[in-house]
């Protein structure tokens, strides 16, 4: 790869990181709308950490999914599968960084960044596949 796709990498796993936050801050919000309203603030906020957490373990997943095989379909030179371990490094580090890299070393971020390392690869892998067939 070359240095320019690590930039391009970074670029979506930032892009991808801000989808997943924005979309377990919906989440949450019509949770906290039409499933449980009438509570303080203070309980959505505590109490909405686990959707938050479950919500981005699957569309945080899907997000990088996608990203990894468009990127793939995009740019079929580039090497699909060292394209998304990038987008993925790039985004547990932005991710971690987000937070000041507190509970980075916990199994449950070990397990949302296996599920995206996985979803990122497995994108890129069906990209390059099916990209070998359509020739």
């Amino acid at each position: 790869m070359k240095p320019i796709d690590y930039a391009k990498a970074a670029g979506i796993a930032t892009v991808v990181l801000i989808l997943d936050i924005l979309l377990a801050v919906a989440v949450v919000y019509a949770w906290s709308i039409f499933v449980v309203p009438g509570h303080s603030r203070t309980y959505y906020q505590t109490a909405g950490i686990p959707l938050a957490l479950v919500s981005t373990r699957i569309a945080g997943t899907a997000l990088v999914f996608g990203a990894c095989w468009w990127s793939a379909r995009r740019n079929p030179q580039r090497n699909a599968l060292a394209f998304a371990l990038a987008v993925v490094i790039g985004y547990g580090l932005l991710d971690g960084a987000s937070a000041g890299f507190k509970g980075v070393l916990t199994l449950g971020f070990g397990i949302t960044m296996l599920l995206k390392l996985v979803a990122g690869i497995a994108g890129a892998r069906l990209a390059v596949n099916t990209g070998r067939r359509a020739t």
